[in-house]
């Protein structure tokens, strides 16, 4: 199946946003859209594909929207776009989210695309390391020392009576580059914990890989769909616009996984140039889009609310020091459903029979 592309589904950054912002440029919009600015965490078609079919086939002009796609370079950064009002919506990851809410922000979690834990730890599987507990006296490479997983890391060697610096080290090696091989290959690290695509970038380049991170933390969530309270008071309508063309286009690419692999290799080609790379990664985004047992016959985008407090309680361990949440977030205020059910009023049997 071929699609002939009908517009360029690229990411802009925050900072070339606001130079074009200023009327650096003309670009012919229909003036019956209403421009809609979504921040994604990271720039990446496979990962977050769906939005990009959605935007590609027309889903979003549809609801009326013209959507332009941001990349804010980290889940923190995304929120704190929505907070200042230069984007309608982002994708954080559940820990900048909680963190957010802790600290006083008026945000809502609407919808959620993905359900598995992104980040994990794991090990070569032939280095002997079978557990957290063999980790000590050993190096654990980390994309970056600020990065996502470290917390997560922290939290589980603490639980394993381990403690950063004195029994374990992190050592920052990069996004599952050459730079983290080379890591591997020289001896520097001995385990890495990132997102669950850097691992399968590393396997794709020959490292077998054991995930050694405890099954209570493979569950927990990942991103999802966030807005400021105030904006989904005043204009509902419009986010709940946003989150159907998505559920729309999740429907479609479940529909037929192979029409969404070409449509997307389409979207972005230097993603997909890797043939090994690319399977790896979007297998890995197949299993982080899929809902637990408890949520399979559940609308698209419903809350997996035991695994988000599962997920709290886990970062409520610890010091804020060591990325811990500094308070308790009451979930049922900010795991908002009001929109979940208008997000699934299309005909998904249309949408099945557009993808076939």
């Amino acid at each position: 199946m071929k699609y002939a592309l009908r517009r360029s589904c690229g990411f802009v950054s925050f900072a070339a946003a606001l130079a074009l912002a200023g009327g650096a440029f003309a670009q012919d919009q229909s003036e019956e859209l209403e421009d809609f600015t979504f921040m994604f965490p990271v720039e990446s078609v496979t990962q977050y594909h769906p939005f990009f079919i959605a935007k590609e086939l027309g889903y979003f002009e549809e609801e009326g929207l013209n959507v332009e796609f941001q990349d804010a370079g980290g889940s923190s950064a995304a929120i704190q776009q929505v907070i200042a009002g230069n984007a309608d919506a982002a994708l954080p990851s559940p820990g900048a989210f909680l963190n957010a809410v802790a600290q006083g922000y008026d945000l809502k979690w609407v919808y959620s695309y993905q359900y598995g834990n992104i980040f994990t730890l794991a090990a070569p599987a032939d280095s002997g390391i079978a557990s957290i507990e063999d980790l000590r006296g050993k190096s654990v490479g980390v994309s970056d020392l600020s990065g996502g997983e470290v917390p997560l890391v922290r939290a589980v060697l603490r639980e394993a009576g381990l403690e950063v610096g004195s029994d374990v080290q992190l050592v920052p090696v990069g996004e599952g580059s050459a730079l983290t091989i080379q890591a591997f290959e020289t001896g520097q690290i001995d385990a890495y914990s990132s997102n669950r695509f850097d691992i399968a970038t590393i396997e794709a380049q020959g490292i077998d890989m054991n995930a050694i991170l405890p099954e209570a933390a493979q569950g927990f969530p990942s991103n999802g769909i966030v807005t400021t309270g105030e904006r989904l008071s005043e204009n509902p309508e419009q986010i709940e616009g946003f989150v159907r063309a998505v559920a729309k286009a999740v429907a479609w690419s479940a529909a037929n996984d192979e029409a969404a692999y070409e449509l997307s290799a389409q979207i972005s080609p230097e993603e997909f140039e890797n043939e090994a790379v690319a399977k790896a990664s979007w297998e890995t985004a197949r299993e982080l889009k899929t809902p637990p047992q408890e949520l399979a016959d559940a609308p698209l985008g419903s809350h997996f609310v035991e695994g988000f407090q599962a997920y709290h309680d886990f970062l409520r361990q610890g010091s804020e020091e060591e990325g811990a949440l500094p308070k308790d977030v009451d979930l049922s205020a900010v795991l908002d459903s009001s929109l979940i059910e208008a997000a699934n009023e299309f005909d998904k049997a249309a949408v099945v029979q557009d993808a076939r």
